[in-house]
């Protein structure tokens, strides 16, 4: 028989295992019940975000993608006196993805193919503003002759750029075979990763070209955010993996720069068939549904310069084109010249002979 002395050690002994086991005044269950917070989202704003694609710069451009380098302090100047801030790729995909807002004015300056003039030019006369920009690599060209080295991107990166792919080999998407483009797209990013600190995020498609298909490649390669040459600026409504782009080539003047810092996005919703469909014909129907409070007949509709035939809904907001495509990629453009003026276009492949 246990003495009082033996109960009392006896009962001490399951006091503490039963506060090992289940902690000071909490069930087991209690232990798990609580999980770490999530952040809130972000209740965004509308912008309107003019995207703009350079290339190469020189103090005497010569080549119809080579811009001059008086031509470029003009409109950055331009920039900055309407009050413009820089964003990057990152940025917007933040946005896109309902993670940050953006500030007023936001503008994303962008440059292709990882030319020298991106960090001996460029980036001094944008640091005069405090701006910076991306930079699009054609992967298996950096160290090349007058190309960056990856010295000179981690340099880049360093200074808050950021560091994007413009595939291994500057392929044409939308003619090669879809395992050829996630080649290109996926050892471009992988390179990329493992030459940066951080993660290339971004894609610009080379030659603005894209389908379907391309689209898909690219979510799959681990991309958050890619970027055409469509024309117009971006905006809440887009696509984060078509984001519009307006090229800045030779010979644009200052006026021009200046309409596209102040034109506003084409609305037209519920494309069919959608932004980089393929046609097995060269005259195929698209319908579309204009989004914005303005006439549909004061839209000036065109492919490769040509006007394409619209016929308008008693709605007034829907639709018919009735282009006629050339075999490969076809850019349809769509401009309204009121005030603002609204721009967008977009990519169709015709595979018909």
């Amino acid at each position: 028989m246990p003495t009082m002395r033996q109960w009392g050690a006896l009962l001490a002994l399951c006091a503490i295992a039963m506060i090992a086991a289940y902690g000071c005044g909490r069930k087991p269950a209690d232990v798990d019940a609580t999980t770490p917070s999530q952040p809130e989202s972000v209740e965004l704003q509308p912008r309107t975000i003019p995207v703009f694609c350079y290339h190469a710069m020189e103090p005497d451009a010569s080549g119809t993608y080579e811009v001059a380098t008086e031509d470029f302090k003009e409109q950055l100047a331009a920039m900055n006196e309407a009050g413009y801030e820089t964003v990057t790729p990152t940025q917007l995909a933040d946005y896109y993805e309902g993670k940050a807002e953006l500030p007023d004015k936001p503008v994303c300056i962008t440059f292709d193919d990882g030319p020298s003039s991106i960090l001996t030019v460029s980036k001094p006369l944008m640091d005069e503003y405090g701006y910076i920009g991306a930079a699009f690599l054609i992967s298996t060209s950096v160290g090349g002759e007058d190309n960056l080295s990856w010295d000179d991107v981690r340099e880049l990166e360093a200074a808050g750029w950021d560091i994007g792919s413009h595939t291994a080999c500057h392929i044409h998407a939308t003619r090669v075979s879809g395992e050829k483009c996630a080649e290109e797209l996926e050892a471009s990013k992988a390179t990329i990763d493992d030459e940066i600190e951080g993660e290339c995020v971004a894609l610009a498609y080379p030659y603005g070209l894209y389908d379907e298909e391309t689209l898909d490649i690219t979510k799959d390669a681990g991309y958050r955010i890619a970027f055409t040459i469509d024309r117009g600026p971006a905006d809440q409504t887009d696509d984060p993996f078509l984001v519009p782009r307006e090229m800045v080539v030779n010979g644009n003047s200052l006026r021009t720069f200046g309409r596209w810092l102040a034109q506003e996005k084409l609305h037209l919703e519920e494309i069919d068939p959608p932004r980089g469909h393929r046609f097995d014909m060269s005259t195929p129907q698209i319908t579309a549904r204009l989004a914005d409070d303005i006439a549909a007949s004061e839209i000036e509709f065109t492919v490769a310069g040509k006007a394409i035939d619209v016929d308008v809904a008693e709605d007034g907001v829907t639709l018919t084109l009735n282009p006629e495509l050339s075999t490969g990629a076809n850019i349809i453009r769509a401009n309204y010249w009121g005030s603002p003026q609204r721009e967008t276009s977009w990519v169709v492949v015709c595979d018909a002979d």
